[in-house]
């Protein structure tokens, strides 16, 4: 019998406690979704691609190796890949920084890795400006592992390479522009923020913008109806804060592509 009552215990203490838990993570999820005080009104504009997931929104995994690609296969409908050439010869690998680049892992490897690589679509963080010949590998790449062009996401600043993106009809996902969550509660310097997002998407017409989690409450509330795509990774461990974040994700039609990253592996 005592051990009985041991066992109870033990079992309804972890209860409790993952339930306390699972609340703690609930409110503090619910306080980073907080609207921001704004300091201009919010536009309605949406300059964009007629870009539209397959799958409506994209929950994706950051990979950037074979053995990721293989555990986080049948849970997710995408991945994010980080594409970086070589300094000597410009050979494209995976790779997120120039420390990774002695792993030697290709694009082909990872598509090699899933079972069926053709169904995911593919963010394509491009570390480096692209030459044409280097962008086309990609494509060629792809066609290979008969992926379509539309589940490849090529996301770059503005710049040549995002302009060579943009004229072969490919879909961009335009990095937000640097400073856009940094206003000094100005109006003014709001409005000019604003103006100057507008008209770069207004020339590049991107598929989506890319921008981190902590700038999507600044996105969301001066942009309502431009297509997101937002990555999330400062807990690289399972958390049921990124299982929360993704539901109020969900939420917003504006959200095309939410991106996290669960393991340090």
């Amino acid at each position: 019998m005592k051990k009985y009552k041991l066992t109870v215990f033990a079992v309804l203490t972890a209860l409790f406690s993952f339930g306390a838990y699972a609340a703690f993570m609930y409110v503090y999820t619910e306080s980073k979704f907080a609207p921001v005080r704004l300091f201009a009104d919010p536009l309605q504009n949406a300059p964009s691609s007629a870009w539209q997931p397959a799958s409506g929104q994209l929950f994706i995994h950051k990979v950037n190796t074979v053995r990721r690609a293989k555990n986080k296969d049948a849970r997710y409908n995408g991945y994010e890949l980080d594409i970086l050439p070589a300094e000597e010869g410009g050979e494209l690998f995976v790779a997120h920084d120039p420390a990774a680049l002695p792993a030697k892992v290709k694009l082909a490897d990872i598509f090699a890795a899933l079972k069926r690589p053709q169904d995911k679509t593919y963010w394509l963080d491009l570390k480096a400006e692209l030459t044409p010949a280097q962008l086309g590998e990609i494509l060629q790449t792809a066609e290979r592992f008969n992926i379509p062009r539309t589940n490849l996401l090529f996301e770059a600043p503005a710049g040549p390479t995002a302009k060579m993106i943009q004229k072969k009809g490919l879909s961009l996902l335009l990095q937000i522009p640097e400073g856009f969550d940094q206003d000094g509660k100005d109006p003014q310097r709001r409005n000019e923020i604003n103006r100057e997002a507008l008209a770069e998407w207004e020339e590049y017409r991107p598929a989506a913008v890319s921008a981190s989690f902590g700038k999507y409450p600044f996105l969301r509330g001066y942009f309502p109806n431009m297509p997101k795509a937002v990555y999330y990774s400062a807990t690289r461990r399972p958390s049921l804060k990124k299982t929360f974040m993704a539901r109020r994700m969900q939420e917003d039609p504006s959200v095309k592509v939410f991106l996290i990253d669960e393991y340090t592996w």
